[in-house]
């Protein structure tokens, strides 16, 4: 807990006003909120500037109260001078637009990280984050651009490399498309920005570390990254789960979480990385000649490899043997001639670790519907317009991003500490 104090006007008391609910709320996020290790004022050569740590408070208002931009926080704070006190600002005295956007492109991005990993160890210590499951995504962030607004007819969607004068550090990606029975990618909408990829605790839905990067990266990297500062900053124990969709369905990806990290995956194949000549079920099992899932039945294993063999599913279960009218759909001779045993198949599950996934079991499709947990925290996102940046400048960017998760942290820190852990997520009502 901060040494959080206000300094108000000779003309009231602060706590009268904190029985309304918008400053109850803002006093304590701002209680919980740790700035002992943020530089306040400027100790280098120049001026001592404002307060970075009431710049700071001011930039989460914005973020909670759904202010579009600096010049509207400005004038809110100016009409609300409770608030103006609650950040810190001595005798309302608010800096002008260029001191906020001075600040979100000099302060390093490392001090509002640190701020994010504060206020989640809180978290972990009052056992609402749990350090056990972990989900992995990452949304667009559209830039600041005219070839981002769908009404401009001359828009560039399609050349990378003519980038947009005021983001040359934007590129170009895809914001949002469709997938054929194939695994194809169809309908695909693009954008020039950026993305933010974020990994989350599957049980409180907090994000624990994050990352805003160009979109040419590659999610598999970036994923491997933020996992690796993920174990240094919390070193959660093995045998950890990592959620994620079929975008990060690579043997690569199985073997670092596998090998590396020593978690389980609970990932969706995608058919586009399987081969031509090796049909395979959305459960990860083989295909027969006549397009039916086959049944596993046993493991072989060899000095050299383990092999999962699969058989013909009419032979081994009555129940799609009575749907067929136990005959082959495709007349294989394999069904009637010889032993009648049926088509027969392996899987090699030593060296392909994606094979190694059991997608058909109860248990995996319960992990992956925990999914849904960071489409909501995204969502949450959306509400407090993290997609659409107002600003320029890359540091800027990552920094009002960060920002952003910093708050939801805060909100449900202030929460859970006013004995309100189920609105740990309504950033509006909590203190109500």
């Amino acid at each position: 807990m901060s040494h959080y104090s206000i300094q108000t006007s000779l003309f009231y008391s602060i706590d009268y006003f904190l029985n309304v609910p918008i400053y109850k709320k803002y006093y304590a996020i701002f209680s919980n909120l740790d700035l002992s290790q943020f530089p306040n004022v400027n100790t280098d050569v120049g001026a001592t500037g404002f307060s970075r740590h009431a710049m700071l408070r001011a930039l989460i208002i914005q973020t909670l109260e759904h202010i579009p931009s600096i010049p509207q926080l400005i004038w809110f704070l100016s009409n609300h001078p409770v608030l103006s006190d609650l950040c810190g600002f001595k005798h309302h005295d608010i800096p002008d637009e260029t001191q906020f956007y001075r600040f979100l492109k000099n302060i390093k991005h490392s001090l509002f990280e640190d701020l994010l990993t504060a206020t989640n160890k809180t978290l972990v210590d009052l056992n609402i984050i749990t350090l056990k499951k972990f989900i992995i995504d990452s949304k667009p962030v559209l830039a600041n651009t005219k070839e981002n607004n769908h009404k401009n007819p001359s828009r560039n969607l399609k050349d990378k490399n003519c980038k947009p004068k005021r983001n040359p550090s934007a590129t170009l990606g895809y914001y949002s498309y469709q997938v054929d029975k194939h695994g194809n990618k169809t309908n695909i909408e693009f954008f020039w920005g950026y993305r933010n990829h974020a990994i989350i605790d599957a049980t409180s839905g907090i994000c624990l570390v994050e990352a805003t990067l160009p979109n040419n990266r590659s999610d598999i990297q970036v994923a491997k990254t933020l996992i690796r500062k993920l174990k240094k900053i919390y070193k959660f124990k093995k045998g950890a789960l990592f959620i994620g969709d079929a975008i990060y369905d690579a043997n690569e990806f199985y073997h670092f979480i596998i090998k590396q990290i020593k978690g389980k995956p609970v990932i969706p194949l995608n058919p586009r990385n399987t081969k031509n000549e090796i049909k395979l079920s959305k459960n990860g099992h083989r295909l027969c000649p006549a397009g039916l899932e086959m049944y596993p039945n046993g493991i072989i294993t060899e000095p050299k490899r383990t092999r999962r063999k699969e058989r013909c599913p009419i032979k081994m279960s009555k129940k799609i043997a009575q749907k067929y009218n136990n005959r082959c759909p495709c007349d294989h001779e394999k069904f009637t001639s010889g032993k009648q045993y049926g088509c027969t198949a392996y899987i090699d599950i030593a060296g392909d670790l994606r094979a190694s996934v059991q997608r058909d079991t109860e248990q995996y499709k319960k992990l992956r519907a925990k999914r849904l947990a960071i489409e909501r925290y995204f969502s949450r996102l959306q509400m407090l317009d993290m997609e659409d940046t107002p600003y320029y400048s890359p540091r800027s960017i990552k920094n009002r991003n960060t920002i952003i998760h910093l708050s939801v942290s805060l909100v449900a820190l202030a929460a859970v500490k006013l004995g309100r852990k189920q609105d740990m997520h309504r950033y509006r009502r909590f203190a109500a």
